[in-house]
């Protein structure tokens, strides 16, 4: 039986962060590389909508003006909110899904800006239905008031996402979240579970988030692995007290993806993806990518 699949991704290509005080690393030598690593993530890695957050708007316009790519479409999200601002984009083929921006999630509390998501409406052209997609970029974790920042943001999208929910509708949350799918915000607040069963039961109350599996690293340990990287996760940063390879990007379902319902999310290809050249720019400690991308993949019959 062939299946008729769409690929969504998600990358955090760590360009121009939306911190007042980040410094751009865009220049012509590091919007080469991304264009290199898109080309790849579109053409081999097969996404059909890939999103990507710190970016700016002038990055947007010279990823438009320069991507080699047909049937390809780049939507603008970035925008100021308060002090701060919304970094994300979205590349798309037009061949397969149209997108829309429905609204924009925010919140300002204590003098703060509270970027919850950008709510996106993602439209399969093969047959008209529609999925709700939730586009986050979460307060950072260097900054002391970043957990209580991701905690409101989770409340906010998981109270307007239960509504869309509720009508019936696919729903999918994907982001850099700065928690691992074991963290508060994500786990209680979000409600993204990792139990199949639970949200099969309650799928209008439940995400299930497929990236709990990337907590542990895939590599078993035995003597033969000594030298041997143990990667988990899609970013490497070494917390005091803590861990060094974390799951902060992610993408989350609706319990209508394990429902048996129109749309069936399709594990064997929801993943962390490593292509072998982005690996490498990874693994290069002086090299500006600090995140690996994710994809997540649905089909239907």
């Amino acid at each position: 039986m062939l299946l008729y699949n769409l690929r969504f991704g998600w990358w955090n290509v760590a360009l121009s962060p939306s911190a007042l005080k980040a410094k751009s690393k865009a220049n012509a030598t590091t919007y080469l590389t991304i264009l290199a690593h898109i080309e790849t993530l579109m053409c081999e890695s097969s996404c059909d909508f890939l999103a990507l957050c710190e970016v700016s708007a002038e990055d947007v316009r010279y990823l438009s003006d320069n991507l080699n790519l047909e049937d390809v479409t780049l939507l603008d999200l970035t925008h100021t909110v308060g002090r701060t601002r919304f970094d994300i984009a979205v590349i798309y083929k037009h061949s397969k899904v149209k997108v829309r921006h429905n609204r924009t999630l925010s919140k300002f509390l204590t003098g703060n800006t509270v970027k919850a998501a950008q709510l996106v409406e993602v439209e399969n052209i093969d047959d008209s239905k529609v999925i709700y997609i939730y586009l986050c970029h979460w307060a950072s974790r260097l900054n002391g008031d970043g957990e209580a920042k991701r905690i409101t943001a989770a409340d906010i999208v998981y109270n307007d996402a239960i509504e869309i929910m509720d009508a019936g509708n696919d729903v999918i949350v994907m982001g850099d979240f700065n928690d691992n799918p074991y963290d508060a915000s994500l786990n209680n607040h979000l409600k993204a579970n990792r139990c199949h069963d639970a949200v099969k039961k309650y799928p209008k109350e439940y995400f299930y988030n497929p990236f709990w599996r990337s907590i542990v690293s895939e590599y078993k340990y035995s003597h033969a692995g000594t030298a041997k990287t143990y990667r988990s996760g899609s970013h490497k940063y070494k917390q005091f007290l803590g861990t060094i390879w974390h799951s902060y990007d992610q993408i989350i379902v609706s319990g209508s993806f394990l429902n048996n319902s129109y749309w069936h999310l399709n594990e064997f290809r929801t993943q962390i993806l490593t292509p072998e050249v982005l690996l490498t720019d990874f693994e290069d400690s002086n090299n500006f990518i600090d995140h690996l991308p994710v994809v997540c993949e649905i089909t239907r019959v």
